[in-house]
Parts: C-alpha cells; structure tokens; sequence
C-alpha cells in the first residue's frame, strides 16, 4: 500500500515551499511511476471554507537518503516569496550548481582559484614593463650611433631638444617672474637672461664676447645686430646689457610658453607684414625710450639669414634713433655656417665670436641723414661678421 504524502497545501505560499524529498528505495518507497512526488488530493468547497491553520515554517534542512550525505549549502537557507523566487532558490537548497547563464547566487570559485588571475596578471604586466624598459635601453644605446652615421637625425634630434628645453624653462621661469616682479617688465629680462645662458652647455657652444664696456652709455639707446638662426636667443642673452627690450615679430606671441615669457619680459611686438602698423609701433618705441630710460635691441635685416653675410638693412630702427636723437650700437656675431645650417642638416658644437662696437652717434642728424647713417652702420658691421669669420678678404672682393 502506498503511504499518503503531505498535506495539501492550503495557502499560496505554502505552494512555494519545496515538498521534502521522497525515499526513492527501501519499503517506504512509492510504487507509483507518476513522479517523485504525490499529487495533492482533490480540494472541496468545505476545504476553502474551513478555517486555514497558520502555515508552517520552512525545514532548516531536507532529508537526504541513507548513507549519502549532502554537502551545506553555499548561502544560508532563505524564504522564498513567489513562484520566482521558488525557482531561485531551489537549485541553492539543494545543493545543485546554478544554469547555464544565471546571474543569481550559487557556488562560488575557490580562494585559490581566482587568485590564479590576479597572478597571472601581475606576472603579464611586470613582463610587459621589462620588455618596455629592454626597448627604451636600446633606443638610447642606439641613438648615439645614428647620430654619428645619420647627420639628419643628429640635426633633427638637437633641434627638438632645444625647443623642448625652450618650452620646459619658459614654463617654470614664468611663474617665477610674476611672484617676483608682478608682471610684465623689462626686470624680468634678468632672470630669463640668467636661465638661458645655460643652454650652451647643453650643446657644446662658447662664446667670447668683446666690447662690453660699449653699452655703458648714459640714457637710452638702440642696439642693432645681425640674425642668423634660432640659436641667436643664446647668443642675444649672453650680451643682454640691463634695462634693454627686444623688438620681435608677433607671430612669437602665439608660440606657447615661449610667447608667454618673451612677453613678460616686455618684449615689444611690431607686424612686419603692415608697414604703417610697423611705423606706428617704432614711433612708439622712440617714446618708450624717452619715458623709461631704456635701451631696444633691433634686428635691422627683419628675418633670419643664415648665409653667412648681412641682409640689406630696413630704416626703421635709424629712423627711431634719428628721431630720438641717441646713439647707435652695432653688435655682431660670427657667422654660424661652420656648426649650424639647416640646408645641410648640420648642428654641432662650436664657437661664436661677438664683438659690441663703439656707438655711432646721432646728435643733430635729422630725417635726410637716415640713409647714409644705415649704410655707414651695415658696413661697419659686414667688415667685423667677416673679420669674426675668418673671411676678411672677402670685404674687398664683393666692393
């Protein structure tokens, strides 16, 4: 005979529980074929209208089969509220591993095993960092061989790095000069003048400067010289006499950091592509000159020649000093021709020779004098950038 199962359920949630397990072997046994468990009996109108006993509470544990014992189970035992939350929970109680694609709770991975991927991939990232530092060994054992065998390399390996040690000291000197001086001013020429005098060491440059004792003139001044490259910066704060500006292009004023610390050093910015514009800002200049007692450093060629001889001169610096009626001081450099020319890509170290001339002065000349005060100073200044070069025979031969 078989044994009678559980009680009907009579409320909905104790549809919800899991049925105890059923002996599958041994007397107690069900002989029916129609499952594990027993259908519940037929439910009569007087079942629904007797009174419903409180429903019982959840068994702590599900009886196992003799002489297998179950393993606990991963998450203590919880309630389960609804069909959905019995699905969920089922495969939790009884031991079994979850499904294919479920997010919920169920067996966790051991200790050991997760952490076999944090180990993993330290062992990746440490590999990873050596190979990145094996690489960058072999980049700087090699670079010195290119330099030597490519000039190309070597010409453009130097010029990046002297824009970057540009931008990287103009960065750090400017805040430097607003807490000291507050702003643009010509005082912050002193300690741009100082960081940059530095740099010729980087790549093997010396100068020897004479004249200096030139640029001790009482009052204002204007300072012309001749320029050659980008390294003229070098050469330009090697001789930077105090209390002189510089007059540059405006396009420097865009150029980063660098525009930013030319700028508080009260560089002056004139366009050459307007000439009334350019006349406008000298006119200025000559006032500036006045009221500030202040020297200016011009370049009369207007561009870069690294020819190795002088540009014809623009007036517009003689027309200031005319008009301001103070002296004029040429100041030459060697040419660079036999350590730089980017034609060549040629960059190595040398040595510049600068030379401050005695001034030329301009009391009593007026506005018909300008021309013939431009060409005595270019060719004043064209015999001394050919005596520094060691060309000075060439002065005679292009006369």
């Amino acid at each position: 005979m078989v044994k009678q199962g559980p009680k009907a359920p009579t409320y909905y949630h104790e549809w919800t529980q899991i049925p105890p397990r059923m002996p599958t072997r041994g007397p107690n046994a069900p002989s029916s074929h129609h499952g594990r468990h027993p259908q519940p009996p037929h439910r009569t109108t007087k079942h629904l209208r007797a009174p419903l006993p409180a429903p019982p509470q959840p068994p702590t544990s599900l009886p196992t089969a003799p002489g297998r014992p179950r393993p606990p189970s991963p998450c203590p035992p919880r309630l389960a509220e609804g069909r959905a939350g019995a699905g969920r929970t089922a495969h939790i109680r009884r031991g079994q591993p979850r499904a294919k694609g479920w997010k919920g709770p169920g067996f966790s991975s051991p200790r050991w095993a997760r952490g076999l991927g944090g180990v993993k991939g330290r062992e990746e990232s440490s590999s990873m960092e050596l190979g990145w530092l094996l690489w960058g060994a072999a980049v700087l054992l090699l670079l010195p061989v290119l330099m030597e065998l490519s000039p190309a390399v070597n010409f453009a390996l130097r010029i990046g790095f002297y824009y970057l040690l540009f931008f990287v000291c103009s960065a750090l000197t400017a805040p430097v000069c607003l807490l000291v001086n507050g702003g643009r001013t010509v005082k912050n020429m002193r300690i741009i003048k100082t960081v940059v005098k530095t740099f010729k060491y980087f790549f093997g440059l010396r100068f020897e400067v004479k004249g200096l004792e030139n640029f001790e003139v009482e009052g204002p001044a204007i300072i012309v010289s001749n320029h050659q490259s980008i390294l003229d910066m070098m050469g330009l704060m090697e001789v930077l006499p105090d209390n002189c500006v510089q007059v540059g292009k405006k396009e420097l004023m865009y150029a980063g950091t660098v525009g930013l610390i030319i700028y508080l050093g009260g560089v002056i910015f004139i366009n050459r592509k307007s000439t009334s514009s350019a006349k406008m800002v000298m006119a200025e200049v000559a006032k500036t000159m006045a009221t500030d007692n202040v020297k200016v450093w011009v370049y009369p060629e207007g561009t870069r020649n690294c020819t190795g001889d002088l540009l014809p001169f623009k007036k517009g610096a003689f027309h200031v000093a005319v008009q301001a009626q103070v002296p004029v001081i040429p100041v030459v450099y060697s040419s660079f021709t036999t350590f730089y020319n980017p034609k060549k890509n040629l960059f190595t170290s040398g040595k510049i020779k600068v030379e401050v001339l005695p001034p030329i002065e301009t009391k009593g000349l007026t506005s018909d004098d300008v021309s013939e005060l431009t060409d005595r100073c270019y060719r004043i200044m064209r015999e001394t950038l050919f005596r520094l070069s060691g060309r000075p025979g060439e002065v005679k031969d292009s006369s």
